[in-house]
């Protein structure tokens, strides 16, 4: 893994530690806590209709960056065995904005997650 795909992958995965305490960015960039595990996805969903929906609210989408991860939980007092698969979820990351996206809502529905991020932005000081 180069450098800067380094440097990406702990950057979004911050995005997901701030939302979810006691976990960590890996040095492979996968995010783990307690019980579970974020897995950084190679080979990612299209999500060309949620970048024109973003163009439509108003943002500009190469402000932003993207990385979908497997999300998986498991209860340490099963022996780690995986209770539970949420599949594909996604870090969305901007000038003012960072939140996390379930991938099928997503791509059902990319106009309301355009307005959701257009709507969540931080107010400028």
């Amino acid at each position: 893994m180069t450098a800067e795909k380094m440097r990406f992958l702990q950057e979004m995965g911050q995005v997901v530690t701030r939302n979810f305490s006691g976990y960590s960015v890996g040095a492979n960039g996968v995010v783990e806590g307690g019980f579970g595990k974020w897995e950084p996805v190679e080979d990612p969903t299209p999500m060309d209709e949620l970048l024109l929906a973003m163009r439509l609210s108003g943002l500009d989408p190469g402000a932003f960056k993207f990385q979908q991860y497997e999300v998986t939980a498991a209860n340490p007092l099963h022996g780690g065995k995986v209770d539970l698969k949420f599949g594909r979820q996604m870090a969305v990351k901007g000038p003012r904005y960072a939140g996390l996206h379930n991938v099928v809502l997503v791509a059902r529905s990319p106009f309301v997650a355009a307005v959701e991020i257009a709507n969540s932005l931080e107010p400028v000081e």
